[in-house]
């Protein structure tokens, strides 16, 4: 869930305004991350590494070398316990999106509003 607030002034009475809203993918990613202790440079480097790019790619995307981005990849992996690329995918695959995948599909078989969805549309919890 995301939370927004703002302060409401009119006439000289004090309001808040209060929001809340699904929370998409995008916009909690750094979260997971954040829990397991990586620094803002692992995270970018895992950010790339999840969306497919190879340690060159990583590489030159972030202006350091491939050893440098193997370097915070082995760090990764050890705050993760995770010994590979295949199993850091894994991990946030099963542990962080496919619990939510699998709740739509049950939502969607009954004929309920999806999580996630577009944000016009309400999503009962």
């Amino acid at each position: 869930m995301v939370l927004h607030g703002a302060a409401l002034v009119a006439s000289g009475a004090r309001r808040v305004a209060v929001i809340i809203e699904p929370a998409q993918p995008a916009r909690i990613a750094s979260l997971p991350m954040a829990a397991y202790g990586l620094t803002e440079r692992e995270q970018e480097v895992t950010r790339l590494l999840l969306q497919g790019n190879a340690t060159t790619e990583i590489a030159e995307h972030l202006v350091v070398s491939a050893h440098t981005v193997q370097q915070h990849l082995k760090s990764v992996f050890d705050k993760t316990g995770v010994h590979s690329r295949r199993d850091l995918v894994g991990k946030v695959f099963f542990a962080y999106y496919e619990p939510r995948v699998s709740d739509n599909e049950q939502r969607a078989a009954e004929g309920r509003v999806l999580r996630g969805g577009p944000l016009n549309r309400r999503s009962d919890a």
